[in-house]
C-alpha cells in the first residue's frame, strides 16, 4: 500500500473515532470488498425482511455493479469514506478479515467466515498467507480477531477451528451457515435465473466444475473431460446435459483462457451468487473447494476430481484426508466417468448422514434469522 494512503486512512480513523455510533446502523462486507454476495448477503436480505428501520451499508470495490437490493446504501471500499461509515456502525458484518483500526465502545462485530475448512486455514497456514500488502498476516489477523464480538459457525467442527486457530478466544454461535439457507430452501425459479443471466439454452441439466485456485495462479490441474463429463450424466441420470465452469475468484482474470464453446459449455465464472447457482445445478464437480460441503444439502451428485493431491497437500494440506469426504474421488478423466456411471442414490445419503453427524453440521434453513435476530438486539 502507498504511503500516502496509509498516511490518509489513519487520518480518517483518528478523524472519524471522534463522530458518535449511530444506533440503526450495520456495515457489511464480503470478500473485501466483492459485490453483494456469501453470508453476509443472505444475513442482508433476512433484515430487510424485518422493517428494523436499519441504515445498511455495504462496502464495496465497483459500488456501479455491487448489485445490492433497494434499501442498502453502496460506499466505495477501502476509503475514508468507508472508514466514516465504519466508524459509525453499531454492527459491523464481515466474512474476511476487516483489518480496522479500532472499534470502540458501543460498537459490535460478527464474523461469518466463508465456508466449511477442507484445506487448512489461518494460523495452521499463516506462513504462507504473508503477503507484500501483509508482510506479517498473523498480526493482521489477530488485531481482526481481537475485535470481534461472534463468529457464526455451521458445525462444532469449525467451532473448534475457530477457536484453535483463528487467534480467538470470544463467543462462537453454531447458528449454520446463512449463505446455505437458499439451498435448503431454494427458489422456485432458480434454474430460470441462472439461464437468462448465463444465456443458456433450455431444457438442459446444468452440471457445474468450480474447482479451487492453486497457490501459482495456473490452470494446470483444471484437465476435466467436459464433453464426457456431460455424457456420462446422460447416460447415468438421464436428459441432456450442458456443463457450467466457474473460476475461484483469485484466478477469475484467467477465464478467458477457458476453451468453452458456448454451446455445450459455458463460462459462469461472472455469476456473483455462488448459491443461487449451485440451486440450480443438477450435479457439481470440484476438487478441494467447500461448496461441495454447501451443495451437499441439495441431495444432488456431488464428485471430486482431483489431479494433484499430493501437491497441494504439501502447498495448504488437508485437516482430514481428502478420501474420507462423502463425495466419489477421482484422480482421472476415466475415473471420474466411472464414478459417475457406478454413482448410488443410497450410499450418497448415508455417507453424507455419517459426515454430518461426525462434523456436527447445523444446516436447517433458519442461519440467516439467527443472525438477523443477534444484530437487532445489538441495534435497539
Amino acid at each position: 500500500m502507498p504511503l500516502i494512503k496509509k498516511v490518509q486512512k489513519g487520518l480518517a480513523w483518528t478523524l472519524y473515532s471522534a463522530l458518535p455510533v449511530r444506533k440503526n446502523k450495520v456495515v457489511v462486507t464480503s470478500f473485501y470488498g466483492r459485490g453483494y454476495s456469501d453470508n453476509p448477503k443472505a444475513i442482508v436480505d433476512e433484515l430487510l425482511t424485518r422493517d428494523a428501520g436499519l441504515d445498511i451499508v455495504w462496502l464495496a470495490k465497483d459500488p456501479d455493479h455491487a448489485g445490492v437490493p433497494q434499501g442498502v446504501r453502496v460506499v466505495r471500499y477501502d476509503t475514508p469514506a468507508a472508514i466514516r461509515e465504519l466508524s459509525t456502525a453499531r454492527v459491523w458484518v464481515d466474512n474476511c478479515r476487516k483489518g480496522a483500526r479500532r472499534k470502540k465502545s458501543g460498537q459490535y462485530y460478527m464474523q461469518t467466515w466463508h465456508g466449511f475448512a477442507l484445506k487448512r486455514i489461518e494460523r495452521d497456514v499463516a506462513d504462507k498467507l504473508n503477503t507484500k500488502e501483509n508482510a506479517s498476516y498473523a498480526a493482521y489477523a489477530k488485531r481482526d480477531s481481537a475485535q470481534c464480538d461472534l463468529i457464526v459457525s455451521d458445525s462444532t467442527f469449525m467451532t473448534g477451528i475457530y477457536r484453535n486457530s483463528f487467534w480467538y478466544d470470544g463467543p462462537i454461535e453454531e447458528f449454520g451457515a446463512p449463505r446455505n439457507d437458499v439451498l435448503i430452501s431454494p427458489p422456485d425459479d432458480a434454474k430460470q435465473r441462472v439461464q437468462r443471466a448465463l444465456h443458456l439454452p433450455e431444457g438442459r441439466r446444468f452440471v457445474l466444475y468450480a474447482p479451487t485456485f492453486r497457490a501459482d495462479g495456473s490452470l494446470d490441474a483444471y484437465g476435466l473431460d467436459y464433453a464426457a463429463v456431460c455424457r456420462a450424466c446422460s447416460q447415468r441420470f438421464g436428459g441432456e446435459w450442458i456443463a457450467l465452469v466457474r473460476l475461484h475468484p483469485h484466478v477469475m482474470e484467467r477465464a478467458k483462457d477457458l476453451k468453452l464453446d458456448g454451446r455445450t459449455t459455458f463460462d459462469a465464472t461472472a455469476f456473483d451468487d455462488m448459491q443461487l447457482l449451485l440451486s440450480a445445478c443438477d450435479a457439481v464437480i470440484t476438487d478441494y473447494s467447500s461448496l461441495m460441503f454447501d451443495f451437499a444439502l441439495t441431495g444432488r451428485p456431488c464428485f471430486q476430481f482431483a489431479t494433484d493431491i499430493d501437491a497441494y497437500k504439501n502447498d495448504r494440506n488437508f485437516y482430514f484426508p481428502i478420501d474420507e469426504t462423502p463425495f466419489p474421488l477421482a484422480k482421472s478423466n476415466e475415473a471420474l466417468m466411472q464414478c459417475i456411471a457406478e454413482f448410488d442414490e443410497e450410499t450418497r445419503r448415508r455417507d453424507w448422514e455419517m459426515f454430518c453427524r461426525r462434523m456436527g453440521f447445523r444446516a436447517d434453513g433458519k442461519a440467516s434469522a439467527r443472525c438477523a435476530d443477534w444484530i437487532l438486539q445489538k441495534t435497539r
